[in-house]
């Protein structure tokens, strides 16, 4: 953007499913506009109304079970996104939203839809959802994201495919890459991380669900760590919502090789990939993993450590054409025990694998370039408002 925004646009980020410090909402979105001059504000889960950052976050009651979202979540946010002056920009990011945004369209307010998942697929794969529902929440979704792209003024996708998928016009991309600025040490560091780094940890980050291979991944260590004196420790973070997966994954011989750490913030996770030979993405080759790209995968990459990742084409085309880590059959815990060796027993070349992936960020995998599209995006509706 040329200059500063106009403080007197207030812009609006709405989300009824996501954290506070959700990466993209949060640290990208919100924080990029607030340094482009925009008054930002967030109607999101949360304890209490705060200023953070410079973004001024306005609580909904955290979500207690599952009626909470549609009976008493929503129709709060609703309640307080109507209360905002003509001339908001309103930016949702979540599918359940769609008819909220929507409403706000029509009552005059400019609005933005921010498509984080291929949705139509999410649904398909979710398990707690009845066989019988699925197809019919999926064609649901799939309609309301048409009408969505018809009548908004803009909706942003995190990849090319879930673009091509909505098949209109109006459609940005904006994709999830990582904070340089998050990774604040030099190569020097790197190199004398790497020491360490060869000794002993694996590193996962991320939801712990079956579908993210999470069985897999605890078998392939007790292969790994089968007749061996220098063991491989997990360092996991992130939580288990469900509570007979954490039980059937503590009874497993490969759960005593895992550091769990539950929870962790940024700066612990920079903290643990400097202790970390590789990185684990092990996704499931469900119809909506296969054509995402998750931020982990970036994130590994930046923080200098190689990749071991599901097989997928389009994964492909980052981790092998860059050569930053190993592709491997997600559903086998041999192949992932395999890399996982490998990685462990070639030290200069998985040195160079970290260093291909850390170079791949900075030259192009950055949120800085994407941060251009979003505010050359937000430029055009301010304009718009200021014009009209």
């Amino acid at each position: 953007m040329d200059g500063k925004a106009d403080k007197r646009v207030k812009v609006v980020q709405l989300s009824s499913v996501h954290p506070l410090f959700d990466t993209r909402i949060f640290f990208k979105i919100c924080n990029s506009l607030v340094e482009a001059g925009f008054s930002v504000d967030l109607i999101i889960q949360h304890s209490q109304n705060e200023v953070v950052n410079g973004i001024n976050v306005v609580c909904l009651p955290l979500a207690k079970n599952k009626f909470d979202r549609p009976f008493k979540i929503i129709p709060l946010l609703f309640h307080k996104a109507i209360k905002y002056p003509p001339g908001t920009i309103f930016h949702f990011h979540d599918p359940e939203l769609i008819p909220i945004g929507l409403l706000l369209k029509l009552f005059g307010y400019t609005v933005i839809y921010d498509v984080h998942e291929d949705n139509k697929n999410v649904v398909l794969d979710r398990d707690w959802i009845p066989k019988l529902f699925r197809s019919v929440l999926s064609y649901t979704v799939r309609k309301l994201e048409i009408i969505a792209v018809k009548y908004l003024d803009a909706v942003v996708t995190v990849t090319e495919y879930i673009r091509r998928s909505l098949g209109a016009e109006k459609k940005y991309i904006i994709q999830n890459f990582p904070l340089i600025s998050e990774s604040n040490f030099s190569k020097k560091d790197l190199n004398e991380d790497r020491n360490e780094r060869l000794k002993q940890n694996l590193l996962y980050v991320g939801g712990i669900t079956s579908v993210r291979g999470i069985n897999e991944i605890i078998t392939s260590l007790e292969i790994v760590n089968r007749k061996s004196d220098n063991k491989v420790t997990l360092l996991l973070a992130g939580l288990i919502n469900e509570k007979k997966l954490e039980s059937n994954l503590q009874t497993k011989k490969g759960w005593g090789f895992v550091d769990y750490k539950g929870w962790i913030n940024r700066e612990e996770f920079a903290h643990f990939a400097r202790s970390s030979f590789a990185g684990l993405v092990i996704f499931y080759p469900l119809a909506n993993h296969i054509n995402a790209q998750p931020n982990k995968l970036f994130e590994y990459m930046m923080h200098g450590i190689p990749l071991i990742a599901s097989n997928f084409k389009l994964w492909k085309e980052i981790v092998i054409d860059n050569n930053c880590g190993i592709l491997v059959n997600p559903e086998s815990p041999q192949e992932i025990a395999e890399a996982i060796k490998w990685l462990r027993n070639h030290p200069n070349e998985a040195k160079k694998m970290g260093e291909n992936g850390r170079n791949a960020i900075i030259s192009k995998y950055n949120w800085k370039s994407e941060e251009e599209k979003l505010l050359r995006l937000y430029q055009s509706l301010f304009k718009c408002e200021v014009h009209n």
